[in-house]
């Protein structure tokens, strides 16, 4: 897990990182092979912003935020369709989702606070791009609020981009990215069951199971 410790650190989250030197440091890219692709925030031009009631929960409840790569090949980004080579990066794909998603939260109005009691914990499964007519871009992850070791509300976002431009170009693969995390994050901001679980004060029990009902005080399970 990747936890996002320094929230002062958060104003510069959004600017973009160094960029490919003369193309080689992509290990090509104008036309070559991509044998190393340097993450970039790019071609998001407006961030996610919140729904009405989730910045109101996000305003009045602090959150831990923590990000997990679950992905098989953690260095694997893309693929190119034509003949399966496969785009890597040396670049940490959890730290920068972390770095990316947490600057996309204050943005939004969270106040991210280590030991803060509610803990918004996030599954990355996808972040993939295929380049084939198109460079098309998808991002999967399931998020979780924690109150202390209980969950209390879990949902899986899925955002998806289609870019077309320049075979095998550096920037499409990170415009496809980026879009695509854009997209999934902005699904968890405009979410209303997120808002109200957020909003909830804490209380103790375990996550509910779809179709499964809440015990109450003197009632009997069986």
């Amino acid at each position: 897990m990747v936890w996002l410790a320094a929230v002062r650190t958060l104003s510069i989250a959004f600017l973009v990182s160094a960029a490919c030197v003369a193309g080689a440091a992509c290990g090509g890219g104008r036309g070559g092979n991509i044998t190393n692709l340097p993450l970039r925030w790019q071609g998001v031009d407006v961030p996610p912003r919140p729904s009405g009631s989730v910045a109101r929960a996000l305003a009045t409840s602090p959150l831990a935020f923590g990000l997990r790569d679950l992905r098989e090949s953690p260095s694997a980004v893309g693929r190119y369709a034509d003949n399966g080579f496969v785009v890597q990066t040396t670049d940490n794909v959890g730290q920068y989702c972390t770095d990316r998603i947490g600057a996309i939260l204050v943005g939004a109005g969270a106040h991210l606070e280590p030991g803060a009691p509610t803990t918004l914990e996030i599954e990355l499964l996808d972040y993939f791009v295929v380049e084939g007519g198109s460079f098309e871009g998808s991002v999967r992850m399931r998020t979780t609020l924690r109150r202390g070791a209980d969950a209390v509300w879990t949902k899986t976002y899925a955002g998806s981009s289609k870019r077309w431009g320049r075979t095998h170009n550096p920037d499409n693969f990170n415009e496809a990215l980026s879009s695509s995390l854009a997209e999934a994050s902005q699904q968890l901001l405009r979410d209303e069951e997120f808002a109200r679980t957020l909003g909830e004060p804490p209380s103790t029990g375990p996550l509910l199971q779809p179709g499964s009902a809440p015990q109450h005080p003197g009632s009997s399970g069986g």
